[in-house]
């Protein structure tokens, strides 16, 4: 990722013992982190604020030196407000100075109609799933690429999205055209909390890693865990396929923190946690 450093956060309000420094790049739909030290066996939480908009994430007992994620959504741009607590006590607060993300737009013509209902109950049952939190951890320091092997990107993360002329939103993932049956890797360790066939996403695998952190993985041709099951990192979670409203075989990959879409291949590159030994 290429990050910068803003800086020690001031002040710490305290006891003087955390202190983290900041690594964003800058643009909306991306995800940033605190990179503290000092840090107590406690809960602490981080705040982003843009005029009356509010997003929270939190982080149940994290190492003494860590990293906390947090995720700014694609519309927010400008003076973004951050603020860190420890135990809802405010330690910190500084100004984030975000670019909105640079988007085009797609336009997909279909003749086929949808079940505008099952279509609902499909969208707010991933919503509901990608608001869940669990304050245990189980990701690695790397996030892996999804599939060994993929012929392009057909389709990048944040695109405005068209219908038949009809704004649908924008994409929330990328997808990767590769060929069908072609292996589904789980991008780090977590729990299998959906694993279903739906209308517009087909079959369909979400991976809870815990601190709010989720991947989707969309329009299978196979899906090979269960719900509730324990996955590690690398582990075939499913193969390529083009189920549900998908033109071709391909994956769509996406990544969310709280629920909130970030670009999956700026998140690939971040590294979650230190490194042992040093940093």
């Amino acid at each position: 990722m290429a990050s910068f450093l803003l800086g020690l956060l001031l002040p710490i309000l305290l006891w003087g013992l955390e202190v983290c420094t900041l690594s964003f790049d800058g643009l909306s739909g991306t995800l940033g982190l605190l990179k503290c030290r000092g840090l107590k066996p406690t809960s602490y939480g981080v705040e982003i604020s843009l005029g009356k908009n509010r997003k929270g994430f939190a982080y149940g007992n994290p190492s003494e030196r860590d990293y906390l994620p947090f995720a700014v959504p694609i519309f927010w741009s400008g003076n973004i407000k951050l603020t860190l607590y420890r135990e809802g006590l405010k330690l910190a607060e500084v100004t984030l100075k975000v670019k909105p993300l640079q988007r085009g737009v797609s336009r997909i013509r279909v003749s086929y109609k949808t079940d505008r209902r099952r279509v609902w109950r499909d969208y707010s049952l991933i919503r509901r799933v990608l608001r869940e939190y669990t304050p245990v951890r189980y990701y690695e320091a790397r996030p892996l690429f999804p599939l060994r092997y993929f012929k392009r990107i057909s389709s990048p993360f944040g695109v405005r999205r068209l219908v038949n002329s009809r704004a649908v939103g924008f994409h929330k993932g990328v997808d990767l055209a590769a060929p069908y049956g072609e292996p589904v890797l789980a991008t780090l360790s977590g729990r299998v909390v959906l694993a279903r066939n739906l209308s517009l996403t087909g079959k369909t695998v979400v991976i809870d890693h815990g601190w709010g952190l989720m991947t989707l993985y969309a329009h299978l041709s196979r899906i090979e865990v269960k719900e509730g099951e324990l996955v590690r990192r690398g582990e075939v979670i499913g193969r390529v396929g083009s189920s549900g409203r998908s033109t071709g075989p391909h994956l769509h990959f996406g990544v969310y923190l709280n629920d909130t879409a970030v670009d999956p291949l700026q998140f690939l590159k971040v590294r979650l946690k230190p490194a042992e030994g040093g940093d």
